[in-house]
């Protein structure tokens, strides 16, 4: 089960709650292991909750479109009681017989529970599972406006408070399970940018890399999550779609993409010289990597984001980059790209054993283009260890019939 539930369970505790509800589609994933359709395809006004109790957060309740409930055969962990609402019709042939995975359906979709609307299968799973009375935190980022006042009035006797918090703060610190999931995604990511390195010679154009890229990403059962693939000067605009211009000696590649697999996120970022790289790459490059390499050997448990930020700012320029200027220099990261801990300026949360950061120190100058390193590491009482194994130095690609670089 790759969920933290012992620290949510100290969490739930430490706070006096009875319960937690997930309510977004990272939520729902993160405590079931189950990627709801509904809020997949329905992003902003899709309902599908995770009720979890404080005296057993590992077997959820699961609130769910009635279409989506055979999802819940499929979840990571064993769930204590599933609640549909709305109408989809399953029939049954009478003369039939069912075979095993058939009667799990019939139980958990057509015989089981359901209710009107989303709140009433809410409000029947709060009962079945004995906090219709007690507190109840509802993360607020995946309910409608309104949705909080609504459970609070359909629950007089129970006490309903916001939750989003409280399962950002169990998600900083990742299970072994978890970094297990972040390595894969990372090492899937990986093996996609040395396929679109591999076909990278003057002539190929940004969108050849792209669909290589997300074609070996597929391959090995991901999604691609961005592709974020420039030639040259136009990695200052990295964000902007990829272009039928063909990549020339003498210029970069720059790289910075991500994919998701088993619901768990990655988020790296190279930079390629097609041939000899120029001074200014190799000396902008150098100092982007010191700033990595520090965060590296120097994140620790108890320091803050800003803590972390102030060194790795002062390694970049330091190492000759002087006017670096960066808004944050790394995130967590799970099953959201920015997961806690920032490290921003301004961020007093800390780091803590077991937390994933995504460590970047992007540089971006019209006329230059873009030069970015970024890895995830975890971060560890006795040393962080990088979760990536593809090189992190500056490397060229030969140019076919040129002179090996």
């Amino acid at each position: 089960m790759p969920a933290n539930f012992e620290r949510l369970r100290a969490r739930m505790d430490e706070l006096g709650l009875d319960a937690v509800v997930a309510t977004t589609k990272e939520n729902v994933l993160y405590l079931t292991g189950i990627s709801n359709v509904t809020l997949d395809v329905h992003p902003h006004g899709g309902q599908c909750y995770v009720l979890v109790t404080r005296d057993r957060p590992d077997r959820p309740y699961v609130v769910s479109p009635r279409c989506d409930l055979d999802q819940t055969l499929d979840a990571d962990v064993e769930i204590a009681g599933t609640v549909g609402f709305g109408d989809f019709f399953r029939e049954i042939d009478p003369a039939a017989s069912l075979d095993r995975d058939e009667r799990d359906l019939r139980r958990v979709a057509v015989d089981g529970p359901h209710a009107a609307t989303a709140l009433d299968a809410l409000v029947l799973a709060a009962s079945r599972a004995g906090c219709a009375t007690g507190t109840i935190a509802v993360d607020e980022d995946g309910v409608p406006y309104g949705f909080l006042d609504a459970v609070t009035e359909a629950l007089p006797d129970a006490r309903v408070r916001t939750g989003a918090d409280v399962l950002r703060w169990t998600r900083k610190v990742k299970t072994p399970a978890e970094i297990d999931r972040l390595t894969r995604a990372a090492a899937i990511t990986e093996d996609a940018i040395r396929a679109a390195t591999a076909i990278a010679r003057p002539g190929v154009t940004e969108i050849d890399l792209v669909r290589e890229f997300d074609r070996t990403i597929v391959a090995a059962g991901a999604r691609p999550a961005f592709t974020l693939i420039k030639f040259g000067r136009a990695a200052v605009g990295g964000q902007r779609l990829p272009r039928d211009v063909p990549l020339r000696a003498g210029e970069t590649v720059w790289m910075d993409v991500g994919c998701v697999h088993r619901g768990y996120w990655s988020d790296l970022a190279r930079v390629y010289s097609v041939g000899e790289p120029p001074d200014k790459l190799v000396r902008y490059h150098a100092a982007m990597k010191a700033g990595t390499d520090r965060a590296l050997a120097e994140a620790r448990p108890g320091m803050s984001g800003k803590e972390l930020f102030d060194i790795v700012m002062e390694a970049v320029r330091a190492a000759g980059v002087p006017h670096y200027r960066r808004q944050h220099v790394g995130h967590g990261i799970g099953v959201e790209i920015y997961d806690r801990v920032l490290i921003t300026p301004t961020s007093d949360d800390v780091l803590e054993e077991g937390t994933v950061v995504n460590a970047e120190t992007p540089y971006h100058e019209l006329g230059f283009g873009a030069v970015q390193i970024e890895d995830p590491f975890v971060v560890g009482r006795s040393g962080n260890r990088l979760l990536t194994s593809l090189g992190r130095d500056l490397a060229t690609i030969d140019i076919p019939g040129g002179e090996p670089q």
